[in-house]
């Protein structure tokens, strides 16, 4: 098979972010796309928001379950490209457990025996607590996390890396926090990150602790969906590779809530040291989101990774791309229009 055949793909996670796009992607390629999913009546909304459930083939099943529940696969698989997984920083160790460590190794059994690749899309924060450069290296499930999501991811993909012992061709992708289109900003879904970004110009979160040059290592979707489809078409050359996804440098944070303050009836955050951050002064309702976000969130503002990016430059030609003042106020303006983002 080369690069330019088309391939026969199970997709798991279509009706999320990254899975649409992905799939959306996929098919205007001219590849198949057969996908995994729970339930009647999901969207899978390609990067332009289009529903494209209707090109799709769609199995019932789940990951948390051995051959993902599925009944019967149409046809032989080519590739099987893994997206699904539990994003929620809060969810429970148990659900971790079935959904992120168990779908990894339930999908790394079904590509076994399907004789099928595996590109598994995991997240540039299974590095963990991790600070100053991060090499596009092996997670370590030893080391210390932030959350239960991160730990998942790490262990997910030591099983995804310990089956490459076994000949199955394999890799991982890692994208960083992901945002809008860089050209334009748009996304289909305002997921996770986003609600944090609303609360920025929201009078409900009056400060953030944060060390000087708190960053977030944002990554525009339309990067995203390039890589993994560099990986698919090509897995054989990406082989054990662990393929950060990620812009070229971290966006700062002082920089967003600038961009925040711009909009008239926004309540920026102020900035606070950790040091200087006094959860005792805050008012009852601040004192409600610190409890919920900061637990989530706030041990992100005291560490700025910097995610190696050499991989998918040097094997595909695609360079990490940058997020200046102007791209990130597209993705504000963009879900600013569509009403997410309520200030007026």
């Amino acid at each position: 098979m080369t690069q330019s055949d088309p391939l026969t793909v199970l997709l798991t996670g279509a009706t999320g972010l990254v899975g649409g796009a992905l799939a959306g992607a996929l098919l205007d390629a001219g590849h198949k796309v057969i996908a995994v999913v729970r339930g009647e009546g999901r969207q899978v909304l390609d990067i332009e928001s289009r529903n494209r459930a209707d090109e799709i083939i769609t199995v019932q099943g789940d990951v948390s379950a051995p051959g993902f529940a599925m009944e019967q696969i149409p046809g032989e698989i080519d590739l099987l490209i893994h997206c699904a997984a539990t994003t929620d920083f809060t969810a429970s160790d148990a659900v971790y457990e079935a959904v992120n460590i168990g779908g990894a190794r339930h999908a790394v059994a079904l590509a076994q025996q399907l004789g099928a690749r595996l590109l598994h899309v995991s997240t540039a924060y299974s590095c963990g607590r991790a600070d100053g450069l991060v090499p596009e290296a092996p997670a370590d499930p030893e080391r210390e996390f932030t959350n239960g999501y991160e730990r998942s991811k790490a262990i997910a993909e030591s099983h995804v890396m310990a089956a490459r012992q076994e000949e199955l061709i394999a890799a991982i992708a890692r994208p960083s926090i992901i945002v809008g289109r860089l050209s334009d900003g748009a996304i289909p879904r305002q997921d996770d990150f986003y609600h944090l970004f609303r609360l920025f110009g929201s009078p409900l979160l009056k400060q953030v602790p944060a060390i000087d040059g708190a960053a977030f290592a944002i990554v525009p979707l339309d990067h995203v969906v390039s890589g993994l489809m560099a990986m698919a078409e090509n897995m054989a050359q990406f082989d054990g590779d662990a393929v950060h996804l990620v812009a070229d440098k971290p966006f700062p944070l002082a920089d967003m809530l600038e961009i925040v303050a711009e909009y008239p009836r926004a309540y920026p955050a102020e900035i606070v040291h950790p040091d200087a951050y006094d959860v005792d002064q805050l008012d009852r309702r601040s004192l409600m989101v610190h409890r919920k976000v900061g637990a989530q969130f706030f041990d992100y503002f005291a560490r700025v990774p910097l995610f190696e990016s050499r991989i998918l430059a040097e094997k595909a030609g695609i360079a990490a791309p940058h997020i200046d003042k102007a791209a990130l106020r597209r993705m504000v303006e963009y879900c600013h229009g569509t009403g997410f983002l309520d200030w007026k």
